[in-house]
């Protein structure tokens, strides 16, 4: 899989550089408050994810009306926490005709978002210039949709932001960063798949399935598929890669496992019940230092992967309702979302 090529283009000159006036430049200009702004934010968190400025977004679902509906709020760097569930505090935000399951910053102002419509959507911040003003605003490209029912994982290559989904309809599927289909594998799984993570390395990611199966896939093979971990009574339920040749599997059970895909002789490096409920999130610090773990609970966890162990380090219970959203702002700080309508900072 490789990423496509987009040609360079060459920036237009402006009007006023035409015209040998000086340019302003948009540190000089005053962010005001957008008017794309939807009206208010569903209750149930669903994501939170930051980009290299430290810019973050929030994405929340409404579960519990007639109609599913979501939205994706944009915050600025130094937010205060209580703020984030504040719509009059957001840079700009963009409502969502069906609720979302998750999202990623593939760029700085580019973001990915994965919908229960099975569809996946390109998201760009935007901005418009009103004299001494500038205004903000989200813009979203057509939606893609090649699952036949919700989506049940997302990931991204951090290295070209190439996504990978999957869903309740038992398919894999793989894009290129604009989103164009460039492999479908389906079945996939023989059951329903719970989770994909995406390698450091091109073309390798891995999928988990309720049958109990984690399958290691490397999309340039003609038989692409290989299981590395297999546990019938305690399916996994969420994967993330540790390094290029160990797995952590989150299972629905709270057991954390770490499977070494190399298979020779003792993939198992390491099995323990660390968790009382299913594991639904795990996210790396950005030097891979922590894993960041949720689960079907209040709790947000915090443990340390080195040389096959795991060892826990903060459990933090100040939720009120399942957490969703796990994201980090630095080394030492993990935020966390969910369905309380709370977004809350751990010192670690």
């Amino acid at each position: 899989m490789s990423a496509e090529k987009k040609p360079v283009g060459v920036p237009s000159s402006s009007f006023a550089e035409v015209a040998g006036a000086s340019p302003i430049s948009e540190g000089s200009l005053t962010a005001v408050h957008s008017n794309y702004v939807p009206a208010q934010m569903e209750k149930h968190l669903e994501f939170i994810d930051f980009n290299s400025n430290g810019d973050l977004i929030v994405g929340a679902s409404s579960l519990t009306t007639r109609y599913w509906s979501g939205s994706v709020w944009y915050y600025r760097k130094g937010v205060a926490e209580e703020d984030i569930t504040n719509p009059e505090m957001c840079l700009t935000g963009l409502d969502l005709e069906t609720g979302v399951l998750d999202g990623r910053f593939v760029q700085d102002k580019q973001m990915v978002l994965g919908l229960d419509s099975g569809g996946v959507v390109m998201v760009n911040l935007t901005k418009e210039q009103d004299g001494d003003r500038i205004i903000y605003y989200l813009e979203q490209q057509t939606a893609v949709v090649e699952h036949e029912d919700i989506l049940t994982g997302l990931d991204v290559w951090e290295m070209d932001g190439s996504v990978a989904t999957v869903g309740a309809d038992q398919r894999l599927n793989i894009f290129s960063p604009s989103l164009a289909l460039v492999h479908t594998f389906h079945p996939a799984h023989a059951r329903f798949i719970s989770s994909v993570a995406c390698s450091t390395l091109p073309h390798i990611l891995a999928t988990a399935s309720r049958e109990g199966v984690v399958r290691v896939w490397d999309t340039r093979q003609a038989r692409p598929a290989r299981t590395v971990y297999r546990n019938e009574t305690r399916p996994p339920s969420c994967i993330t890669w540790s390094g290029e040749q160990e797995i952590v599997v989150g299972s629905s059970t709270g057991d954390l496992v770490v499977v070494d895909t190399r298979g020779k002789g003792k993939e198992n490096l390491f099995e323990d019940q660390i968790f009382d409920r299913e594991i639904s999130r795990l996210r790396w610090s950005p030097d891979r230092s922590r894993l960041a773990v949720a689960e079907d609970d209040v709790k947000v966890g915090v443990v340390k992967v080195k040389e096959g162990q795991v060892e826990v380090e903060m459990v933090d219970s100040r939720h009120t309702d399942y957490v969703r959203g796990l994201a980090w702002s630095g080394s030492d700080t993990l935020w966390s979302a969910g369905w309380d309508h709370k977004v809350l900072s751990h010192q670690v």
